[in-house]
């Protein structure tokens, strides 16, 4: 006998009508992409891809934007770019390549898409024409049916990588040795750089978009696949009918030991701008925004730099130089700076925001900057001088060390050094990817 879906719930409304809600164990399968949903509903086994190249073997995850598919190559040549010269597409040979991993974006996701509202396509194909270890890489790309009013789904082909920061970080449940954080704070940075050298801005840094290589072969992925079967959710119902959604079962989380040999790369560049895109809508979370977004200013390529800086921040460091979670936020838990109301002097989030930044860079804007912000006049007088008049206390990065009481002199003031580059107001001010990675943080990392 077929179960019955149970993430129905009734309740009525204040006019006295029924309102049916739905709860969902994983991703709201059999929802309408017009309604901004609309993720795929893949079976196990199913073939996609132009000749139905990719063989669906499980879900190894998802997010509100798209979901992530483990899929059998039944090819072993596979196309790329050329790296010097040329961007026609020249066939490659490898015949270890059995698997691959496929980002199906949503209904929603792929129509934004097709109008032109997201880059990450573009971008993809720009940062794989010259390929580097540290940025995912594009090696297919095609469009399929959706089912139901999920629309159709834009899918990506990209190599199988061994999860993400935030999940290692996650797993270890204790400190993380301050040589495994360099190593992946310096990846990170490569990444950067080759994206801002292809002219691409990521504006999204957060550790669930920092990814990490995999040992395993595909003869090992094989093994898993069938010691671990792949597993459903129980029937749910939905705009559709009933569905029953795929269990995440991501790749096997890494030790510590494959950990310090693994390489890390940026991902996830679904919120990729072009640079030069005279864009000056909002982007990153509130607490990594740099200040050129919050005064309304036209950003580009330092407002990465801004973020990369706010995970730069070190906390709950022992005494043996070790880090409990994350720089900044690889060294600590929380944000550096905190996007939080300010009631002692009046101040709402983004003028808090605003005021924080003057205290930690223990600098000013300048005029020149504050006249070329639509936004400037909401929050400064003419005089350049946040118009609530809050006091400005004397509390450096340092001090934030200082307070903690949790990481050496001589540590702190490596990292603050780093930070300092690129945290300044101005955001011509600040070094490129290219400088920091010739920080001297980094001496002897591999």
């Amino acid at each position: 006998m077929p179960l019955e879906p149970t993430n129905q719930h009734f309740s009525i409304d204040p006019e006295g009508k029924q309102v049916v809600d739905l709860t969902f164990a994983s991703e709201a399968l059999g929802l309408p992409a017009a309604d901004g949903y609309g993720w795929a509903q893949f079976e196990f086994g199913d073939q996609i891809g132009q000749t139905n190249r990719y063989i669906i073997a499980r879900k190894l995850g998802w997010g509100m934007q798209s979901s992530t598919w483990l899929a059998r190559d039944s090819m072993s040549v596979y196309f790329n770019r050329r790296t010097e010269n040329s961007d026609e597409l020249t066939p490659h040979f490898d015949s270890d390549r059995k698997f691959v991993a496929v980002k199906a974006l949503t209904g929603h996701a792929t129509d934004l898409h097709e109008r032109a509202f997201i880059f990450e396509a573009d971008a993809l194909r720009l940062v794989s024409q010259l390929p580097t270890p540290h940025c995912t890489q594009l090696l297919d790309q095609f469009m399929i049916p959706g089912k139901g009013s999920a629309g159709s789904h834009m899918c990506f082909v990209m190599p199988v990588y061994g999860g993400d920061v935030k999940m290692l970080v996650e797993a270890q449940k204790k400190v993380l040795p301050l040589p495994l954080v360099k190593r992946i704070v310096l990846h990170l940075l490569r990444g950067i750089a080759h994206a801002h050298e292809r002219g691409i801005v990521h504006t999204d840094l957060k550790y669930d978009n920092i990814f990490f290589s995999t040992t395993m072969t595909p003869d090992d992925i094989e093994a898993w696949v069938t010691k671990e079967p792949s597993r459903r959710h129980a029937p749910e119902a939905s705009h559709d009918g009933v569905v029953q959604a795929a269990v995440s079962q991501p790749l096997p989380m890494i030790s510590e030991d494959e950990a310090m040999r693994a390489t890390y790369l940026l991902a996830d560049f679904g919120s990729a701008q072009p640079q030069g895109l005279p864009a000056n809508h909002k982007i990153t979370s509130p607490p990594l925004r740099p200040p050129e977004v919050y005064l309304g200013a036209i950003w580009n390529k330092p407002a990465d730099i801004w973020a990369f800086g706010c995970l730069g921040r070190a906390r709950h460091l022992t005494t043996r130089g070790y880090v409990k979670s994350n720089i900044f936020e690889l060294v600590t838990s929380k944000h550096f700076f905190r996007y939080q109301r300010n009631e002692k002097f009046g101040l709402d989030e983004k003028e808090n925001m605003l005021y924080q930044m003057l205290l930690h860079t223990q600098e000013d804007f300048r005029a020149e900057q504050l006249r070329v912000s639509p936004k400037a006049p909401e929050y400064f007088d003419g005089k350049c001088q946040l118009k609530k008049n809050p006091f400005m206390i004397n509390w450096p990065i340092k001090a934030r060390f200082d307070e903690l009481k949790v990481v050496s002199d001589e540590e702190a003031t490596e990292i603050v050094k780093l930070m300092e580059r690129c945290l300044r107001l101005d955001p011509a001010n600040r070094s490129t990817a290219a400088e920091l990675l010739t920080d001297p943080w980094f001496s002897g990392v591999e």
